[in-house]
């Protein structure tokens, strides 16, 4: 009982202490900005940002205006009443639907764009912009791999990200897009249909805005911010290689042409072969190169972590059960004439005796430096380099169709483990010199050998079934094939009759 009473007295002094204290004089305002309100702090009402906003690097956006107008005087209780609101429930005087005022969906609007086409009403929801991000969440985040912990990346790490940086935002939002037009694109003909899409045009001002800030990030790069420019540079190159479908499709004009930023090249005709996202593709190499030990350890390390080395696949056995009677005929087709397509521009390469004089036109080579047969065997070695490479891919392809995990093995599990096998990464490893001797002004027959390695690299990613990357080269292809045609070259050609029979045939299965 003493112990009650002690209790109960105790009880009744706090309340006492409660009663006697005093909030803090304060003007009253209704004027804060959203964040503010949602947050329940006071808001200094600073445009066009709060010093609150700003030091959170978050987009400050302010109710509408106040219009004064005459009221009858509110009664005691009421004022009462509405004091025991916290602020940020407190009602506007905008009209009845005052409560449900929303946060500024449209922070990421660009603001060098001269009238863009989603320009919507200061503190309205942007409903193109919520279109792309739902589609983002129920479709592209899920589709984005085959294994299951990179698949929470895509669905998870990476949205959670782009809620804290605007660019990784904008740059999600035009990956969501870009896929919602490659979807209606592939729809064509079939009986499914996609109207409510978003234009081209707003994905591709998300993709210019995310792509300024992702230069700026990159450029003061640390370990800091290396997952955010991580994410921004895989959700660059998914972009990328959309890209080369949707350009096919949609030739860009105008505004767009200007706003594909690094995916497109205006100097080029629509018949030439876009190389922009190679060096993209090499630019994240060098990204997780710098910053190997942070990204290892971070939340995107799925990504990075395969379940097998290189050695694996390069030493699997060669009697190992054959997956070969279940694949579908694009692979099929592949593995019979990988290994003899390899050997015979080989051949052909060893064989090749050009005039010195050739290669003297070669733009950004050291011909200047070098004497004609330094510069012969500079390109040669460049070229051979890069066969290696590709003979190198085309092994660990067939390794993939060599050794089965299961005796029955479906579409799915072939394309895990080309994924597991990192196939894609061939760009990353292609000598800088090669790169050079496909930019070349001139049209020789060391160039023409270029093009054909390009076309045997290129057939490697026609064997990824994803949504970025189908429909993606087979165009980019079949540029290739109508330049070596030009070059008046009846050997270059006879090189591209099993690519073009490879991608004559569907890359799934029937059955």
């Amino acid at each position: 009982m003493d112990r009650d009473m002690v209790v109960l007295a105790a009880s009744d002094s706090a309340d006492n202490h409660r009663v006697r204290r005093h909030r803090a004089r304060h003007t009253k305002s209704r004027n804060g900005c959203y964040p503010c309100k949602f947050r329940r702090v006071k808001c200094d009402e600073l445009q066009p940002a709060c010093r609150t906003c700003s030091s959170r690097g978050e987009p400050c956006s302010y109710p509408p205006p106040r219009v004064t107008s005459r009221k009858p005087p509110r009664s005691r209780a009421d004022t009462e009443k509405d004091s025991n609101l916290p602020d940020f429930l407190e009602s506007f005087d905008e009209g009845p639907l005052g409560l449900i005022q929303p946060l500024s969906i449209n922070a990421t609007a660009p603001t060098t764009i001269s009238n863009p086409p989603h320009q919507h009403r200061h503190g309205d929801l942007d409903m193109n912009d919520l279109k792309l991000l739902q589609f983002y969440h129920l479709h592209t985040g899920r589709q984005m791999t085959l294994h299951q912990r990179r698949s929470n990346v895509w669905q998870q790490i990476m949205p959670e990200l782009a809620s804290e940086s605007r660019y990784l935002m904008h740059l999600l939002l035009a990956l969501g897009g870009m896929h919602m037009i490659k979807l209606k694109a592939d729809a064509i003909g079939t009986s499914v249909e996609y109207s409510d899409t978003v234009d081209l045009e707003i994905i591709m001002i998300h993709h210019q805005r995310g792509l300024e800030g992702f230069r700026e990030e990159v450029s003061r790069i640390s370990p800091s911010n290396a997952e955010s420019v991580f994410t921004g540079s895989l959700l660059l190159v998914a972009f990328a290689f959309a890209f080369l479908r949707v350009q096919g499709l949609h030739p860009l004009t105008g505004a767009t042409e200007e706003m594909s930023g690094a995916m497109a090249t205006p100097s080029l005709t629509n018949d030439t072969p876009r190389l922009n996202w190679l060096y993209l593709n090499r630019g994240v190499n060098s990204v997780i190169g710098d910053q190997w030990y942070v990204l290892k350890n971070s939340r995107l390390r799925a990504i990075l972590i395969l379940s097998h080395t290189d050695n694996y696949w390069e030493e699997s056995s060669s009697y190992a059960p054959s997956r070969l009677s279940r694949c579908s005929p694009r692979l099929l087709k592949f593995a019979e004439g990988a290994r003899q397509a390899v050997a015979s521009i080989k051949a052909s390469l060893d064989a090749l005796g050009p005039p010195l004089d050739d290669l003297s036109s070669c733009s950004g080579t050291p011909t200047s430096q070098l004497s004609p047969s330094e510069t012969l065997d500079w390109a040669l070695d460049a070229h051979n380099e890069t066969i290696r490479i590709l003979d190198s891919v085309y092994l660990r392809i067939l390794s993939v169709l060599r050794c089965a995990a299961t005796e029955d093995s479906t579409d799915t599990e072939i394309q895990l483990d080309l994924e597991e096998a990192a196939i894609l990464s061939w760009p990353c490893s292609i000598p800088s010199s090669f790169l050079v001797s496909l930019e070349r002004s001139d049209r020789n027959s060391l160039y023409g050998h270029s093009l054909v390695i390009l076309a045997h690299l290129y057939l490697v990613n026609t064997l990824v079934d994803t949504w970025y990357m189908r429909g993606s080269f087979e165009g980019e292809i079949s540029k290739i094939n109508a330049l070596i045609g030009s070059l008046n070259g009846d050997q270059l050609s006879t090189f591209m009759i099993w690519p073009n029979e490879v991608l004559s045939l569907p890359l799934s299965c029937s059955t």
